[in-house]
């Protein structure tokens, strides 16, 4: 008789497993790790990225003639200057890295007539070259004096032109020697010049106090803050999920440690180069999910997102 019912004591083992399955899985199911921010009141910066170089204001070029010639303007490339007729050099007064005041004397040179014509520094500066020596002919340059007022001079897109302004602050770096420091927009230029293909406006950096080991013609890389808007509530840009709605998952827990995740549209408002402006939906506190610990990052889009442009 039993071995009669042994089939359906099986079909009622089989059964219980099941439902005891679908009862106990879900509890035993690993939860997810959340990656997290929480909401608070905070500074939502954007800035855009220019590189260049530190210069000198101008570049005197002074040879056998009474005036010097400007052959170079905030680190542009020198151009090449000739005074006129070979004339000899009969002394130079002054060596390179040497500072000269205005009025100085820096060299002598004998004239057409043979006549000894004594030059003298126009402005104050630093000798940053001297080309020839005493007792040779030329007519080029005798030596380069610099202004010794430091700029950055660097170029940003035509794409980001429109949002620089005078007197915005920038963070510079001098790769070659691991320094930051500070800066201010003192000029914009006007005339967009083709380099590799785009089209880039210059923009100056007036800078004072420069770290230590730093020389002219060293590659700078500023980023100029051109919007910045503080006290205000704001969420990661990985946060926002959506293509046409703003939204982002908010998560919460019980008592008993279960987790729930909530979709909730919000209100943005201005864009950083990280976060984004919550103008509505979201208050202090909240947790918004940025992902999941352990996964690997999705690609990084480049460039503003939708909207950031106009603000929406």
């Amino acid at each position: 008789m039993l071995k009669k019912r042994w089939p359906l004591f099986t079909a009622i083992g089989l059964v219980l497993l099941v439902v005891a399955g679908f009862v106990f899985a879900p509890m035993l199911a690993a939860k997810p790790n959340y990656e997290t921010y929480k909401v608070a009141s905070t500074s939502v910066t954007k800035t855009v990225s220019a590189n260049g170089q530190l210069a000198e204001t101008r570049l005197l070029a002074y040879g056998p003639a009474e005036q010097p010639t400007l052959i170079s303007v905030n680190g542009s490339v020198a151009l090449p200057v000739q005074f006129g007729a070979s004339l000899e050099i009969k002394s130079v007064k002054v060596s390179v890295g040497k500072s000269v005041k205005t009025g100085q004397w820096l060299f002598t040179y004998t004239d057409v007539m043979g006549k000894d014509v004594r030059v003298n520094a126009v402005a104050s500066g630093v000798v940053r070259s001297i080309d020839t020596t005493a007792g040779l002919r030329t007519s080029g340059a005798v030596m380069t004096i610099g202004s010794a007022s430091p700029v950055v001079s660097v170029f940003v897109s035509e794409y980001d032109a429109d949002l620089v302004a005078l007197k915005q602050s920038a963070t510079i770096e001098l790769d070659a020697i691991s320094a930051t420091f500070e800066g201010t927009v003192t000029r914009i230029g006007q005339v967009a010049q083709a380099l590799s293909g785009i089209k880039q406006y210059e923009v100056l950096l007036k800078v004072t106090d420069l770290p230590e080991g730093a020389r002219f013609g060293m590659s700078a890389t500023a980023n100029i803050k051109v919007l910045t808007k503080d006290g205000v509530l704001a969420v990661p840009l990985n946060a926002l999920v959506g293509d046409e709605d703003a939204l982002v998952d908010l998560l919460s827990s019980d008592a008993s440690g279960n987790q729930t995740v909530k979709r909730v549209k919000v209100q943005l408002g201005i864009f950083g180069d990280s976060f984004a402006e919550v103008i509505a939906g979201l208050k202090v506190g909240d947790l918004v999910i940025t992902g999941l610990k352990g996964d690997v990052p999705a690609p990084v889009n480049f460039g503003p997102p939708p909207g950031a442009r106009d603000g929406a």
